[in-house]
């Protein structure tokens, strides 16, 4: 890069030192073919990866903003990373705003546009009062893609993983090994991920001519909601025999649960989770779960949010990534007259 420095520029161009650093500080008081010359001339004279020069010239900042929840595991980690090398090999960088709670996104949204990002990448689930705060948003032209975690009828794009089919083909995993006796930990109602991959369990228990609906028990995101959970469905009438986590975080606290219990997994009774976090293959019997693709969807993440800002989608994306079974130790057939 070259080490010309303004006052250089603004002498090879004849102008003001003053009138150069208001074109770099994108100051509305000088006129457009003024600020087209000194862009141009910039990058001639070696302001070419000056990044301020280029983003004035293009009216773009090269940043992407991704409003995160709070998530210890490694699923989350290797998404965001994936996104990140995608967006540096186009020369963009990534500003994360992160919050502690799974709900809610309007202020980190509204901080990272304040950031003049050129678009938003946004996983937590938004809750009533941010719809009119997105919208806004959305209204102002900075495309936001919603991140595995959709929200029907708001006019946002989207891109995730189809929790649906992955949670009815790991529900027919376990009915194929002989299970019929199938809890199912939820995740919070009215989340569009969860509530998918609980339509899949529901989907495969209704075609096996099972009623699944008593063996749904209330949970989150969280290893400590599947340890509450676990407590509900070990003192049920009839205990299953196989338990489905709406993700593998879930399954780990169900997991403790059941060993504090003094069960042997899959003896006593199979596991199985979801999302694929690497986690679940160190665990004393490694975790069978549906493994959502981490590197496939943060990769396409990021291609498709520069489609967005490139405005290559006029109406809202719908994608969803195929995910697949991983079956691993945690899953066995059910005690001979037991299921």
């Amino acid at each position: 890069m070259s080490k010309l420095t303004q006052r250089e520029l603004a002498a090879q161009l004849g102008l003001s030192y003053a009138t150069v650093s208001r074109v770099f500080n994108g100051d509305t008081r000088v006129t457009e073919p003024t600020r087209q010359r000194v862009l141009t001339e910039a990058e001639r004279l070696g302001f070419r990866g000056h990044p301020l020069a280029r983003a004035l010239r293009m009216k773009k900042s090269f940043a992407l903003g991704v409003a995160a929840a709070n998530s210890p595991h490694s699923y989350w980690t290797d998404v965001l990373s994936a996104l990140e090398r995608e967006a540096r090999a186009v020369g963009y960088h990534v500003i994360v705003s992160h919050r502690e709670t799974d709900s809610g996104s309007a202020a980190e949204v509204r901080f990272l546009v304040e950031r003049q990002v050129d678009a938003v990448v946004l996983s937590p689930h938004p809750t009533g009062e941010d719809f009119r705060a997105l919208q806004e948003i959305c209204a102002g032209g900075t495309p936001i893609l919603m991140l595995n975690n959709r929200t029907p009828g708001f006019p946002c794009h989207y891109i995730g993983t189809d929790s649906r089919t992955g949670s009815r083909e790991a529900c027919e995993h376990l009915l194929g090994l002989g299970h019929r006796r199938i809890a199912f930990v939820a995740g919070p109602a009215g989340d569009y991920t969860a509530e998918s991959r609980l339509e899949g369990y529901r989907e495969a228990m209704r075609a096996a001519g099972i009623s699944g609906g008593r063996r749904v028990f209330p949970g989150g995101w969280h290893a400590e909601d599947g340890e509450r959970a676990a407590q509900e469905l070990l003192t049920a009438p009839e205990r299953p025999t196989a338990v489905m986590t709406v993700n593998d975080a879930v399954a780990f606290g169900v997991y403790l649960a059941l060993r504090r219990a003094g069960l042997r997994i899959p003896d006593d009774l199979s596991l199985l989770g979801y999302s694929g976090d690497r986690a679940g293959e160190l665990l004393g019997v490694p975790l069978t779960t549906v493994e959502q693709p981490a590197e496939r969807l943060g990769r396409r993440t990021a291609q498709l949010v520069l489609e967005l800002i490139d405005g290559k989608h006029a109406r809202p994306v719908f994608e969803e990534l195929p995910d697949r079974l991983l079956i691993r130790e945690s899953c066995a057939a059910p005690a001979p007259g037991a299921a």
